[in-house]
């Protein structure tokens, strides 16, 4: 039976409702949060605040939400804190995530675990939160004490313009666990870069190219380049809602729009990547976890999208991509 992975247990993917493919609702530490301490969210009341309003939104689209909690191997996972926030919030579903950041994040990455260990032992480090459990520790060692929440997607991720040895070497492990497990790889791209190279490179290494998304791509407004990583087979992961700094909201619409028109609609997976206190209604902001079915979906209906096309982007890709591909 098919089956997506969430932290309380394996699931029917029909049953995910709408899917926020990529967010954060704890992270407690780490690098990210060493680099910048707004992407501490460590608070259990404010993160169910979060997911509830994200699961009233989705109401208006389906039965469910999903969350899918995008917090890599040592980088702040806690789910003792994860699994306290999924049973207060009733018809939300959670699934965790094993995987690597970028090299930025762990900081000195010369002693790190990652450049000492094999690809192997990394490998197998990252299949047994898949199959087994995420250790309670998060992998900052030396104790490991897996707890029965099991990962049901991996995180790949790259720096601006360019792979590093070490997060090359974190790709084939990623790779090799993807393709163990059956488990999705959703990709971190910074600033939209290096997209296209990490379709490439994972389907180099044997990941079939729908089990892949690269994320964050909306960043790279150039509708060319992103036919170019969809025409590989990969899905396309657009976020980063609301984040008038950077770019209108209007481009994320624009890609969406044109990409749907262009037949690749059935690829296209959304999040919203609230991942610091700044971006989440439960710490003040005006925006939040809930924006997809909150503001995105309305929008996209008010500016004539086709009704059909909105449910994929909001429920029904993601349903499919979410999807586990090995038998349990």
């Amino acid at each position: 039976m098919s089956f997506a992975r969430t932290i309380l247990g394996d699931i029917d993917p029909a049953d995910l409702g709408v899917v926020n493919a990529h967010d954060h609702l704890i992270r407690t530490g780490a690098g990210e949060v060493y680099i910048d301490s707004d992407h501490l969210l460590a608070d259990v009341d404010k993160a169910v605040y979060e997911a509830q309003l994200f699961v009233d939104a989705s109401k208006n689209w389906a039965n469910t939400g999903t969350v899918v909690d995008m917090c890599p191997a040592n980088s702040g996972r806690d789910m003792d804190k994860l699994v306290e926030v999924n049973k207060r919030v009733k018809d939300l579903h959670i699934i965790a995530t094993t995987g690597f950041h970028r090299e930025k994040v762990y900081l000195e990455t010369r002693s790190h675990w990652v450049t000492r260990y094999s690809v192997d032992q990394i490998t197998e480090l990252l299949i047994a939160d898949i199959n087994e459990g995420i250790d309670r520790h998060d992998y900052s060692g030396p104790i490991v004490d897996r707890t029965d929440v099991k990962a049901g997607c991996i995180k790949v991720a790259t720096s601006y313009g360019m792979i590093t040895d070490f997060e090359r070497k974190c790709m084939q492990a990623c790779a090799n666990a993807s393709i163990e497990t059956g488990a999705p790889i959703n990709t971190h791209t910074t600033f939209g870069t290096c997209g296209l190279e990490q379709a490439q490179e994972l389907i180099a290494m044997g990941v079939p190219a729908d089990q892949i998304a690269i994320g964050h791509i909306q960043r790279n407004a150039d509708v060319y380049y992103l036919q170019q990583i969809l025409d590989t087979g990969a899905y396309l992961e657009i976020d980063g809602t609301n984040r008038i700094k950077y770019q209108p909201d209007s481009n994320r619409i624009m890609e969406v729009r044109e990409l749907g028109e262009k037949g690749y609609g059935k690829r296209i997976l959304l999040g919203t990547d609230s991942g610091k206190a700044s971006y989440q209604k439960a710490y003040g902001s005006v925006t939040g976890v809930d924006y997809n079915p909150a503001v995105d979906g309305p929008r996209m209906i008010a500016e004539g999208f086709d009704p059909e096309y909105v449910r994929d982007l909001l429920i029904n890709n993601a349903r499919t991509f979410f999807t586990m591909r090995k038998e349990a």
